[in-house]
């Protein structure tokens, strides 16, 4: 029996496809393994990817031929994602400082606590100095005033020879003084114009508006007594001279502001006696 062509078509042909498509059914089996694996690596959407494109990845997927994948905006996700952070030298360093002095104070603590409660680690006890000693009280002093003002101008060659006369004598500081038989001062004169000094040369040339007696009551061993022979010193130049008498304010003098003056000399010699 001779066969030609189209009787060899015939027969083989179905064979021909029954092959092809039992090949293509197995190679279809076998990629689908393959493809599953490799989507659970490769397709993995990446966080805040679009959902819908993994299910439409997926859906290709599992064509026979693999179909067409579509190009992700995204690298996929291959493990678990991890955060790298930049480091800034800087504020690594000033993150640090914090926790480094932290560390310090917390160490310093422990050794603090540590040396109270172990007797051979304390510090050597440092002896305190020996106290200061106080400085000894200021004496209370007591300054008595008397002021003789010119009802015009002092004459200084007459103002001399009244001084002379009243046993004043000119000493240190360039002022007059009245002197006891220890050479001690008693009360001193001054000038009324500042410096207060007196020039014993040119005396004759002094034209002055007052003098100032005083005396430090601190000091004498009498001071009532000196202070009488002081008011009547002064009294003698303002009647000699023309001039009155002011106390330290510059107020005229009375016989009250004398026995308030007496009286305060009195007080002070009871309460701080010599």
């Amino acid at each position: 029996m001779d066969f030609n062509l189209r009787d060899w078509l015939l027969i083989l042909g179905p064979v021909f496809i029954s092959v092809v498509l039992i090949h293509g059914y197995w190679r279809m089996r076998r990629g689908q393994g393959e493809l599953k694996m490799k989507l659970d690596k490769s397709f993995l959407s990446a966080p805040g990817e679009d959902p819908s494109l993994d299910e439409l990845s997926l859906l290709k997927a599992e064509l026979p031929n693999g179909g067409a994948r579509i190009a992700s905006p995204h690298v996929p996700v291959l493990m678990e994602p991890v955060e790298i952070d930049v480091v800034d030298p800087v504020m690594a360093e000033a993150k640090k400082a914090p926790l480094a002095k932290a560390k310090q104070e917390k160490a310093e603590t422990m050794e603090s606590e540590r040396v109270e409660t172990d007797p051979e680690k304390a510090s050597p006890v440092i002896e305190k100095a020996p106290p200061v000693r106080k400085l000894q009280a200021t004496k209370p002093e007591k300054f008595v005033v008397i002021n003789v003002l010119a009802d015009t101008s002092f004459n200084g060659q007459a103002l001399l020879e009244t001084l002379l006369e009243l046993d004043m004598t000119f000493g240190k500081m360039e002022i007059f003084h009245r002197l006891d038989e220890a050479g001690e001062t008693q009360f001193s004169l001054a000038n009324a114009v500042e410096p207060g000094s007196f020039h014993p040369g040119t005396m004759d040339e002094l034209q002055t508006p007052g003098v100032t007696l005083f005396m430090h009551a601190h000091e004498v061993h009498d001071p009532l007594r000196v202070y009488d022979g002081m008011l009547e010193a002064a009294q003698t130049l303002a009647l000699e001279l023309g001039g009155e008498l002011r106390d330290e304010s510059r107020s005229v003098i009375t016989t009250q502001t004398i026995d308030y003056c007496r009286q305060g000399i009195q007080d002070f010699q009871y309460k701080h006696p010599a």
